[in-house]
């Protein structure tokens, strides 16, 4: 494994994580135990860190192997410990991206995130009850919190599809991490889905994290580990 020179700084401060966004796109306020498949976002969510990686400079990937990172250039704690990791890889040898998603502790992660936009004053909580078992409603302060991020993504979209300039890489690894969970289809009016899952799906045919996150996903399912 190779080490790298110091990431890039962060984008814009407007930029919110990959990861964050991911929780505002993906929450669903029900109680857990109404998700058929908690493991997928988790899963998700582990590659969004990885291509919040990528997008500072902190890993490199080819294909399906990270093949170089720097130790120091994680904005978070999951980060870190992904990075970690790599640090203990043998010289001159390189990871699997399966493996990395794998990585990330399946459960935690997502509430990592989800508590630290509460802080952030993005969602709240609720303390309510389904058939007198209680559960923690999150909400986001904003409603149209998770419209407005799936329109930037579309517009983005569209604008590869129309020959212009590329969308931002953001975008891209959002569309990839969406088509790779199937969350793609959740978040437009049912007349647009079909449309915005071919175009996550184009997206994702050339992101190598989005494709790991998806092999791991059905990886998961075919053990009996993921839902449905």
């Amino acid at each position: 494994m190779t080490p790298l020179e110091p990431p890039e700084p962060p984008g814009p401060p407007g930029d919110r994580p990959l990861m964050d966004e991911l929780v505002l796109l993906c929450n669903s306020p029900g109680p857990k135990w109404l998700n058929s498949s908690p493991t997928v976002f988790e899963r998700m969510i582990a590659g969004a860190v990885l291509a919040d990686l990528l997008l500072t400079g902190a890993i490199t990937i080819e294909d399906r192997w990270i093949t170089g990172f720097n130790p120091f250039g994680a904005r978070d704690g999951a980060g870190e410990a992904v990075l970690g990791r790599l640090s203990r890889v043998r010289k001159g040898r390189r990871s699997k991206l399966d493996s990395a998603v794998r990585w990330i502790p399946p459960r935690e992660t997502a509430r990592y995130y989800q508590d630290r936009l509460v802080a952030q004053g993005v969602m709240t909580v609720e303390h309510r009850r389904l058939l007198l078992r209680p559960y923690r409603a999150l909400l986001p302060v904003r409603a149209s919190a998770a419209q407005e991020i799936t329109d930037r993504i579309v517009a983005s979209l569209e604008r590869t599809g129309a020959g212009s300039a590329g969308p931002g890489e953001r975008d891209l690894q959002l569309a990839g991490l969406l088509w790779a969970g199937s969350h793609d289809v959740r978040l437009r009016p049912w007349r647009e889905r079909a449309a915005f899952r071919e175009a996550t799906r184009r997206a994702a045919r050339d992101l190598p994290i989005a494709q790991a996150v998806r092999r791991v996903i059905d990886a998961d399912r075919s053990a009996g580990n993921g839902g449905s």
